[in-house]
C-alpha cells in the first residue's frame, strides 16, 4: 500500500530478537477485537500487516516461542514478552502482522489505515475521525 518508506527494523523490549521488514506494507489496522486486545493486553492494538517474503528475523529466531490458535499464532520473545509478529490466516494469509509499538521508530506511512470491530472496542476509547472505520 505505502512505498514511500524505508527498510524498517523492530525488536522486542529486552533486544534478544531483532526483525526487519521492507515496504511495501500491505496496511496499518488498528484493532478493536477482545483477541487483539487479549493478546497486546491494551484497550486496542494496531498492528503493521507485510506480505511473509519481506520480513525477516535478523537475531534470536531460535529464541522465539510460538502459541497457536487455529488458523493463526503469535510469536514473541520468551524472556521480555514482546510479539515479535503474528499471523492472522484468516484476514491476512501469506502476511505477518507487527506490534506498532515494537517497531524502532515511526513514520507517517505507519499511521493506521482502518480501523476494526469498533462495536467490540472498551467503553472509554473515542475513535478517531481520521481513521476510516470499516464495518
Amino acid at each position: 500500500m505505502k512505498g514511500d518508506m524505508e527498510e524498517t527494523h523492530g525488536s522486542c523490549h529486552c533486544g534478544d530478537v531483532r526483525w526487519v521488514f521492507t515496504p511495501p506494507i500491505k496496511t496499518v489496522v488498528k484493532c478493536h477485537c477482545g483477541n487483539c486486545r487479549k493478546l497486546q493486553g491494551s484497550d486496542y492494538s494496531t498492528w503493521v500487516v507485510v506480505p511473509s517474503e519481506q520480513f525477516h528475523i535478523t537475531e534470536g529466531e531460535r529464541r522465539l516461542t510460538t502459541y497457536r490458535t487455529g488458523v493463526s499464532s503469535k510469536s514473541f520473545c520468551p524472556r521480555c514478552g514482546t510479539a515479535a509478529y503474528l499471523v492472522n490466516g484468516r484476514h491476512f494469509p501469506g502476511h505477518v502482522v507487527l506490534a506498532l509499538g515494537s517497531l524502532d521508530g515511526c513514520s507517517d506511512a505507519l499511521a493506521p489505515h482502518v480501523q476494526v470491530y469498533t462495536p467490540d472496542r472498551a467503553v472509554w476509547v473515542k475513535l478517531h475521525d481520521d481513521e476510516p472505520v470499516l464495518s
